[in-house]
């Protein structure tokens, strides 16, 4: 009977339990009045869209800087250059998932004189990734390049360009040579004076010679597109080359942006020139750029060709975040996300972004969803909330349809252990490890009930263990052992 009733209270008491957590999890779920949002006038040719916010209060271009410069100003060809300084967020949120990328210029002979196609790229690539930074905060950076014995000698230069996730821009944009960031200048000196190259004032897109610091062409919405590039060869000797062609939707920063690619060898006459093409065929995105890399003893040279398809139309998100983090109870925050038509049309009707904050378990921390027009000038959405509770660590999904379709998605990870130790909050302020049975703030329907179930699996082992209890309780003690045989007299 003791076994029955203690069974009896615990079962009760956990029913009890899930009873109150789902019933906090529907109150948690009531609609809730949101503050209102200011609507900030657009360009002067498109109104901005109900319900918008400019984009700018929230994204600021240039907001990171990457203050370096080289440990020395002359290299020499075959050895490795240093590059040392300071990474600074200048904003108020913290940036996460951030990656500082470079590309080394060759400088023309005459650098002061403006050219509409810039300076030689020999080199681009990723320094690093998987940075965080907290509001206002610094961290120093060091890096080397291995510069190529081949490498001829004159005037060349870093350029550093700053992205979150490796597709929205901070500092420069990577698809261009001419919209940069932060540069450190530096000299080499080698034996090498004439180079295999691509001769960066002689490339054609589409049939039209291609300016690499003007606006990008416009082309045929379906057309083949075919680049053509000289290389140049100021050998004695004839070269042997190869080209790697990489063509992306946008730009090159992400792997998934990769549409095609082809690699092609090329034979160029000593003191001479040829000529090298690439053709693309995708037709599906509004925007491309084409990465041509030739490969010359252990040298490269580099072009980044951009254009546009006409009457091709894909919306695209542009930095979402969160003002704030981490999530202090009480205290109001902002999510927010900029979103813009990658392309021409100035606006593009029937768009929806939904932003999404999520806690532990997938629990919903605050979401928020735009629906209408989305135009080419960038925009902005933005709901402030104030969190019930904090948090050190959360996600942010953002996803664009566009006709109900799904165009673009982001997912942001925010760790205060990752971001900055020192601002993470005691556990009292958060969500410990006894929230499984407390939802007084908006949880998600899959987190209650995985909590639900684990509850209740508690509660069947707490059963079964306390059943068997009871079992071992009704057996009978053993028999005690049997009298020792009488003792037999001596003789």
């Amino acid at each position: 009977m003791l076994f029955a009733k203690r069974s009896l209270i615990l079962l009760g008491a956990m029913g009890v339990a899930v009873f109150l957590m789902l019933a906090s999890f529907a109150y948690a779920q009531s609609p809730t009045s949101g503050d209102s949002i200011e609507n900030f006038p657009g360009p002067s040719s498109v109104a901005a869209p109900t319900g918008t916010v400019n984009c700018f209060d929230y994204y600021r271009f240039g907001s990171v800087q990457a203050n370096i410069a080289a440990q020395t100003s002359s290299a020499v060809s075959g050895t490795p250059i240093t590059f040392t300084g300071t990474l600074e967020n200048q904003n108020s949120y913290p940036i996460i998932d951030g990656a500082l990328y470079v590309k080394v210029f060759r400088l023309r002979d005459n650098p002061r004189e403006k050219n509409v196609n810039g300076p030689f790229v020999v080199d681009q690539f990723f320094v690093r990734d998987g940075i965080n930074l907290p509001a206002g905060g610094r961290m120093p950076l060091i890096f080397t390049w291995d510069i190529p014995s081949y490498t001829p000698s004159g005037r060349y230069e870093v350029a550093t360009f700053f992205t979150t996730s490796k597709k929205y821009n901070l500092l420069g944009l990577s698809f261009t040579d001419d919209v940069v960031g932060n540069r450190a200048g530096f000299s080499v000196v080698g034996e090498i004076r004439d180079i295999v190259a691509f001769d960066k004032d002689k490339v054609s897109v589409a049939g039209g010679t291609y300016r690499f610091a003007a606006f990008p062409p416009r082309v045929s919405t379906t057309a083949p597109v075919p680049i053509e590039a000289v290389v140049m060869n100021e050998t004695d000797t004839d070269a042997h080359v190869s080209i790697r062609w990489q063509a992306y939707a946008w730009d090159q920063g992400r792997f998934e942006n990769l549409v095609a690619q082809d690699t092609q060898s090329v034979i160029v006459p000593k003191n001479g020139t040829a000529r090298a093409s690439y053709t693309v065929t995708d037709a599906r995105y509004p925007v491309y750029l084409v990465v041509g890399t030739l490969s010359w003893q252990n040298t490269q040279s580099v072009i980044n060709v951009r254009f546009v398809r006409e009457g091709i139309d894909r919306t695209r998100i542009n930095f979402p975040g969160i003002t704030a983090f981490p999530l202090v109870a009480g205290e109001a925050t902002t999510l927010f996300s900029c979103l813009h038509n990658s392309g021409e049309s100035a606006v593009v009707k029937n768009g929806r972004l939904e932003l999404k904050l999520s806690g532990g378990w997938g629990r919903t921390i605050h979401e928020y969803v735009y629906e209408g027009d989305v135009t080419g000038a960038m925009m902005g959405v933005a709901d402030v909330f104030t969190p019930k509770t904090g948090y050190n660590a959360l996600t942010l999904d953002a996803m664009l349809y566009q006709d109900g379709v799904l165009v673009d998605e982001a997912h942001l990870t925010y760790d205060c252990a990752a971001i900055d130790p020192s601002s993470c909050l005691p556990d009292s302020e958060t969500r410990g490890a006894f929230t499984l049975f407390s939802f007084a703030g908006d949880s998600s329907l899959p987190a209650i009930i995985g909590s639900a179930l684990v509850i209740l699996l508690l509660a069947l082992l707490a059963a079964a263990l306390l059943r068997r209890l009871g079992k071992n309780r009704d057996i009978p003690p053993p028999p005690p052992p049997p009298p020792p045989p009488p003792a037999f007299p001596t003789q």
